[in-house]
């Protein structure tokens, strides 16, 4: 994954869309631990972002790396970050070398 602000966007919105998820299959219980993991996965974003813009490829690696362990609960979902492109297009199995 490339260390832009737009990557830390899309793991960090992917994570955030299954903390809804879960918070609704939960509901009514479970809200402080959404606001808990939800604060989590804001911080690390602004962070990573942050790193970004002061060109310190070393931190932004570091917390892109946290979102994605944010993220990894949900590896065999269909929109999982990991199963894109860096040009946001998802993998498709079928076609020869389009495996990350």
């Amino acid at each position: 994954m490339s260390l832009d602000p737009q990557t830390g966007v899309r793991v960090y919105q992917f994570v955030v869309d299954r903390l809804d998820d879960r918070r609704r299959e939960q509901y009514p219980d479970g809200l402080e631990e959404y606001e808990t993991d939800w604060t989590a996965a804001h911080d690390l974003e602004k962070a990573f972002a942050e790193a970004v813009h002061a060109d310190d490829s070393g931190t932004a690696e570091h917390l892109l790396q946290k979102l994605r362990t944010m993220a990894a609960p949900w590896q065999n979902h269909p929109h999982h970050p990991d199963n894109h492109t860096d040009g946001g297009r998802q993998l498709d199995d079928t076609v020869p070398g389009s495996q990350p």
